[in-house]
């Protein structure tokens, strides 16, 4: 009886320890999404409220993002955001920058390609209105 209690103990644990490695992965790349979206809705509430120019920057080079407000030489950097091991910022993409202009309208358009946990992750940008879409193909 004491044998089996302990076995089955033993698999426990051994379940336990293997299970919180295995969601971590998946854990940092909805956190970096959620994060980079929200990023981004706070870049373009920043543009509308207070009335300036916010640029968003996506450097391959770094394998980062950042947002700026204001003009030369006035710039204020809101957010640097270097990118989790798990994620890669890919030189395919057709969007290194853009604006959000004070009315929160984009001044281009494109797509931000990144390569998280091994799977593509596509970010869309509409021109005007500030509008993107996440695509996971």
């Amino acid at each position: 009886m004491i044998e089996v209690i302990m076995v089955l103990l033993v698999l426990g644990i051994l379940i336990a320890i293997s299970a919180s490695f295995f969601p971590r992965s998946k854990e940092a790349s909805i956190s970096f999404e959620s994060r980079l979206i929200q990023d981004l809705h706070n870049a373009q509430l920043t543009a509308v409220s207070g009335n300036k120019q916010v640029t968003v920057y996506f450097d391959t080079g770094n394998q980062s993002y950042s947002m700026v407000s204001g003009y030369v030489p006035n710039e204020k950097v809101l957010s640097e955001v270097k990118l989790p091991e798990n994620v890669e910022l890919l030189g395919t993409s057709s969007l290194t920058l853009f604006r959000y202009n004070p009315s929160g309208n984009t001044n281009t358009f494109g797509v931000v390609k990144f390569i998280v946990d091994h799977e593509p992750l596509n970010i869309h940008f509409y021109l005007a209105r500030g509008r993107f879409y996440v695509e996971k193909p």
